[in-house]
């Protein structure tokens, strides 16, 4: 590699790819839930237990992910999380039923827990704090970029060959992309071809390995900043959740949209996101390099991303459709710069060998969150409609960072 392009940026664009195939095979039903709803012939209340079971799957996968990577090192552990997730997507095209369906979506859920907690401990081992901000943007936006390529691949290829094929096209990707993680990710003290001066830049921002026994979930949720952490991840990755999830309904249900429409238009406030990610995290690394300590730049721009999720009732109480789609972007822009945020604030506060099991502990949080969410966002949007929903999403993140901000100022 050349000094313009350092080979660390090699691994984040791994890392960018991977969280992309990760979003598509989630995204994936979403885009198909109108479809698979009238085929299989299930209600709303009914996906929303669908979503859940993957949910479900997905909290309970970071009781195991963290201590994974612990033990197993991210190469074999993200190899295994593409297999289970890849076979999880094939056998969706074999459900007749909303309950099989679910049980698929458990299995993507396995899976897919894992990703989050390894991209978090690459950036600590392979990324300087000066330059984590933007990496975990780059990381977090991957999912964003799935979610934009999903409606577009996805109803074309439902549209042209069918919905089965679809899931089976998902499948195909993860597989092929389980052979580009083997042959490309090392360790940076393994990876041959990285140049000296660059792994003795990795390596000296490095501290000591912690002392004591292994680190457990529990024991993370002891420090008060993890609990900070995880509480706000349980309120705000509620948005991230509900429309990814319910976009598509909503776009059909409340704004009149149809298939060929959804793949037109459902990626533009994901197109947004693509933005807010990268320029939150740029920003608050700029910082950083202007003096700031990270925990202060990072929770800079979360205060801003936090101020401007109220517009969620903009979005559902205007009359035009073209509208509500400009608001949602913004809000999606606007929770991206949060998650890049976020993660960085979370890879940088504690120790690199433990930072896996940490990040299980605040994802595990988040999914939970994203469980609450689309239980009652069934039952709500069954009973009440949509208001409701996007009137309580529009204050989780002044809430969260209120929580968040008192956590560091505690000692932990």
């Amino acid at each position: 590699m050349t000094r313009a392009f350092p080979y660390r940026w090699r691994i984040v664009a791994l890392l960018f790819g991977l969280s992309v195939l990760n979003y598509i095979d989630r995204q994936s039903l979403s885009v198909l839930a109108p479809t698979l709803r009238r085929v299989l012939g299930f209600s709303t209340v009914e996906y929303s237990y669908v979503v859940a079971s993957f949910l479900v799957a997905y909290t309970a996968g970071y009781f195991f992910a963290g201590p994974l990577v612990d033990r197993f090192g991210v190469r074999f552990t993200v190899a295994a999380a593409i297999a289970v997730w890849s076979l999880a997507g094939f056998c969706h095209a074999l459900a007749g039923s909303w309950i099989a369906l679910a049980a698929c979506r458990f299995l993507l859920g396995l899976g897919e827990s894992c990703n989050s907690p390894c991209g978090i401990r690459v950036l600590a081992d392979w990324i300087p704090r000066r330059e984590r901000g933007l990496s975990a943007a780059i990381f977090s936006n991957g999912y964003i970029v799935g979610a934009i390529l999903a409606p577009p691949l996805v109803s074309f290829v439902a549209l042209r060959f069918g919905w089965q094929w679809a899931f089976v096209g998902t499948g195909v990707l993860g597989l092929a992309y389980l052979a580009l993680w083997l042959a490309q990710y090392q360790a940076p003290e393994r990876t041959p071809g990285l140049p000296p001066a660059e792994l003795a830049l990795i390596l000296s921002e490095r501290s000591a390995p912690p002392a004591g026994p292994k680190l457990t979930l529990i024991g993370a949720l002891r420090d008060r900043r993890c609990r900070g952490i995880a509480l706000a991840r349980f309120c705000t990755d509620s948005l991230s959740y509900f429309f990814t999830f319910w976009l598509v309904t909503y776009l059909q249900g409340a704004r009149g949209f149809s298939l060929a429409a959804i793949g037109l238009f459902a990626w533009i406030p994901f197109l947004a996101a693509d933005v807010g990610g990268p320029g939150g995290g740029a920003l608050s690394d700029w910082l950083v390099r202007r003096g700031w300590t990270p925990a202060a730049a990072r929770q800079r721009l979360l205060l801003a991303a936090a101020c401007v999720m109220p517009l969620a009732l903009v979005a559902v109480h205007c009359r035009s459709a073209a509208v509500a789609l400009g608001v949602i972007a913004i809000l999606l822009g606007a929770q991206s710069c949060w998650n890049s945020n976020l993660i960085a604030l979370l890879s940088e506060v504690f120790p690199r060998e433990r930072v896996a099991t940490y990040s299980s502990a605040a994802g595990m949080a988040g999914a939970a969150g994203g469980i609450v969410t689309t239980l009652l966002a069934g039952e709500i949007i069954h009973r009440a409609g949509y208001v409701p929903v996007f009137t309580v999403l529009g204050f989780l993140h002044l809430t969260a960072f209120a929580i968040l901000v008192r956590s560091f100022r505690s000692p932990a």
